[in-house]
């Protein structure tokens, strides 16, 4: 389910202030974990209002922007806090400040200028664009792209020195060294440049400050329109990405409407990342052969022509390693039913399911599951949905689960029994499904506010007090019920 963030976000090349200004109250030891979660808040800016969404986990935050075609990825980095202060690898004056639980789901956080916004914690994890983000409750239809590099970079005689460079550089993780010379050579006209500026964009690999994902289009579309092969892969990745952040909603375990005009732009990015495909096939590109396969399976950007699919797998497994292959090509069947719900080609994913199901595929089920719970494609049934998902899960698939435990946790078309949602979300996490993992985290850390919440309403109430929102209110003004 969740994660959250006390810092800054970049809009274009501006920088959003968190704004607004209240007091703070000191919590006990390392509240880092607390914040896990997915996190929303809205302020205004230069005379329009801004939402931001922030997701904190183990490895620190990644921040997004809301806007009206899909959720943009902004910036990430660490982020610690405790006894009411943070902490954010985070440009000043955003790089700390103080924090206070005004509850489990609400957060004020006041950066070191003073400017305070409250974040309040999203009950569903958001389908979000950037490093780390999971596709609703099955796999990503196309498979991420492939690295540039092997284990050991070896100088390709048919690039510029710059690039043979910059490639090395990105091997070894150093990105400040390969942002520089892939924009070197890029700045120089180099189509390779172009193509590895697009691609550091698209990955999030660049250092902060440099750019940000949405440009990666300029870059990449550049080096396509130059004949470059890795320009026309990598910007076909990017328009299925944003593809399908238009076209899948917000929330895994949530029916998010998606409005006719998002669903007409995500068609329109889907039909540019077929045409680029098409293009980088031409060219010989293994991977986008691939990838190619699976849209023309799914009839997703353009009409299905599964004969001319099988002609593409069968070329492209001449040049593919056995590990990208059996990602991409592995079971043809599966790919088109994903990457038909991604597209949110619903009617042609549950098609699919049910043909599937009937064979006892546990994907399919889980699939069936969260249709059925979401009522998306099909009219909604919670009892349906219980059905499949326990089929799924009694094969220990953790989608299944996943939809399982939201179905407890909220009393959906059975008796709400939280303890029950906890152990499966537990078991569906031991099997990979980090959403259940996060969901589990704040169930506990709910059940530990609401026991924090009543011990300080009692403590208030033995001062002579009345709680509200973990403040003390005695005579019209705000007292410490402990002292």
């Amino acid at each position: 389910m969740m994660p959250t963030r006390c810092r800054k976000t970049w809009i274009g090349s501006a920088l959003v202030a968190l704004l607004m200004g209240l007091a703070t109250v000191a919590h006990a030891a390392d509240d880092t974990a607390r914040f896990y979660g997915t996190w929303k808040t809205s302020f205004p800016y230069n005379g329009v209002t801004v939402t931001l969404i922030s997701v904190h986990d183990a490895s620190g935050y990644k921040n997004y922007v809301v806007t009206p075609t899909g959720n943009q990825f902004a910036n990430e980095g660490t982020f610690s806090a405790a006894n009411g202060k943070w902490t954010a690898t985070a440009d000043a004056p955003n790089n700390g400040g103080t924090y206070h639980f005004l509850d489990a789901n609400n957060i004020s956080c006041t950066n070191s200028a003073g400017q305070t916004v409250i974040w309040r914690r999203e009950k569903s994890a958001p389908v979000l664009p950037g490093p780390g983000a999971n596709p609703p409750a099955s796999p990503e239809s196309i498979p991420s792209p492939p690295r540039r590099q092997k284990a050991e970079y070896q100088d390709d005689p048919t690039v510029s020195p710059e690039i043979n460079a910059a490639s090395k550089a990105l091997m070894a993780k150093d990105y400040n060294t390969a942002w520089r010379t892939f924009m070197a050579a890029a700045q120089h006209g180099e189509s390779d440049g172009e193509a590895g500026v697009g691609m550091m964009l698209f990955n999030h690999q660049n250092p902060p400050g440099t750019g940000y994902y949405a440009q990666a289009e300029k870059w990449l579309l550049s080096s396509a329109n130059h004949d470059n092969v890795h320009g026309m892969y990598f910007l076909a990745q990017y328009y299925n990405e944003v593809g399908r952040n238009l076209a899948g909603g917000i929330n895994p375990g949530h029916n998010n409407d998606v409005s006719p005009y998002e669903r007409a732009e995500a068609e329109k990015k889907y039909a540019l990342a077929r045409k680029w495909f098409e293009r980088a096939s031409d060219k010989g590109d293994a991977h986008a052969m691939a990838n190619l396969a699976i849209m023309l399976d799914a009839g997703v950007g353009g009409p299905r022509d599964p004969q001319r699919a099988a002609q593409l797998r069968a070329e492209a497994s001449k040049g593919l390693d056995a590990n990208y292959k059996k990602r991409a090509m592995g079971n043809p069947t599966y790919q088109a039913m994903t990457m038909s719900w991604q597209a949110g080609h619903y009617a042609d994913a549950i098609k699919i399911a049910k043909e599937q199901a009937a064979k006892g595929d546990a994907t399919a089920e889980a699939l069936l599951g969260k249709a059925y719970y979401e009522g998306v494609g099909v009219q909604l049934n919670y009892h349906t949905a219980m059905d499949w998902c326990k089929k799924a899960a009694a094969q220990n698939n953790a989608d299944g689960m996943f939809i399982e435990g939201l179905m407890y946790e909220h009393g959906a078309g059975v008796t709400q029994d939280t303890d029950r949602a906890v152990k499966i979300f537990d078991r569906a996490a031991e099997l990979g499904n980090r959403y259940a993992q996060m969901e589990a985290k704040g169930m506990r850390m709910q059940g530990e506010s609401n026991a924090l919440a009543a011990r300080y309403a009692t403590a208030c109430h033995a001062a002579g007090g009345y709680a509200m929102d973990f403040q003390c209110i005695s005579g019209g003004m705000v007292i410490d019920p402990y002292h």
